[in-house]
């Protein structure tokens, strides 16, 4: 546990691979805290006097004044990113200081256990690589690997306060989220996204609404409205066309729901940004564009004066 305002001083810190039956040589921690973060394990340790075993997406954080080193050879490929640093401050050392923390501690200080296990390392391992990327002859370099250090430390602890239960929901959304891209030539109702789950349609919605910012029917929507964008820009389709083959069964609400979204009717969307991205061959392959259409687009390289009826 340390001050918000302040920031730790990074020392240094690389990336470890190696094969089988790898075993960590005994080290000492002085006064520096070690950052472990375990891409490909197990990494079998004593640190201290406590046994610890490290998997992928495991961190770990020796404090000082620690030994630490191996109990058994690894018994395959092993990976993990190490980062030493210091505390600004003397930190709560103890256990129980930190779990007895109120609120008021929580708000003036950041509070970071010793050991984590994430659903994903893919913040934590960009920030990791910008750190360790940092050209040490810069002017300002050193203030620049602090204020990442103290970033990463940062990220830890939001990513570990998410709880369980969040990211379960998170990953229902997401599979909510391809499966009405799947499904969405059939325009899919609420009652049908909520079956998919076996949850109630009231529950699917707020899920929705707190993870996506929005609701499953506006979520379609505007998906829709993303497919007719990239045809409108790619293709020289009609707009009567682009309609049908962005899951719209209307061309009129289709128009009517296209300019509620983007401000603009699909012509004038077409003129004002066509020019922009002309020369852009690639369309977002999340996006649920006809396999047709998608076909076409790989032998029209240049879809000439767009139709507009």
């Amino acid at each position: 546990m340390f001050p918000k305002n302040q920031v730790v001083t990074f020392m240094i810190g690389g990336n470890f691979s190696a094969d089988a039956g790898w075993k960590h040589k005994l080290r000492y921690h002085h006064g520096d805290y070690e950052l472990i973060i375990c891409v490909k394990g197990p990494i079998n340790l004593l640190v201290g006097d406590e046994t610890v075993t490290l998997n992928a997406n495991d961190i770990y954080i020796v404090p000082p004044y620690t030994s630490m080193k191996g109990t058994e050879p690894s018994n395959r490929s092993i990976e993990f990113y190490w980062l030493h640093f210091l505390l600004p401050t003397k930190p709560a050392a103890s256990q129980g200081q930190l779990q007895s923390a109120n609120s008021s501690d929580k708000n003036q200080n950041l509070i970071i256990d010793n050991s984590y296990h994430l659903q994903s390392l893919d913040e934590l391992l960009i920030l990791t690589h910008q750190l360790l990327a940092v050209d040490v002859s810069g002017t300002y370099s050193t203030q620049q690997q602090n204020l990442l250090m103290t970033l990463i430390l940062t990220v830890i602890g939001n990513l570990a306060n998410k709880t369980e239960s969040d990211e379960k929901n998170r990953t229902v959304v997401n599979q909510l989220k391809e499966w009405i891209r799947a499904n969405i030539y059939r325009s899919p109702t609420l009652t049908d996204i909520a079956n998919e789950t076996e949850l109630n349609r009231q529950y699917v919605s707020r899920l929705f609404k707190k993870f996506v910012g929005m609701s499953p029917k506006h979520y379609m929507i505007q998906l829709k409205i993303q497919t007719a964008q990239a045809l409108l820009i790619r293709t020289n389709l009609s707009i009567k066309e682009i309609s049908g083959y962005a899951y719209f069964s209307d061309d009129k609400l289709f128009m009517k729901q296209f300019k509620q979204v983007t401000g603009v009717t699909p012509s004038s969307f077409r003129s004002e940004y066509r020019k922009i991205y002309h020369n852009n061959q690639v369309i977002d392959p999340v996006l649920p564009i006809p396999e047709e259409i998608t076909q076409k687009l790989d032998h029209d390289k240049d879809p000439g004066t767009p139709k507009e009826s």
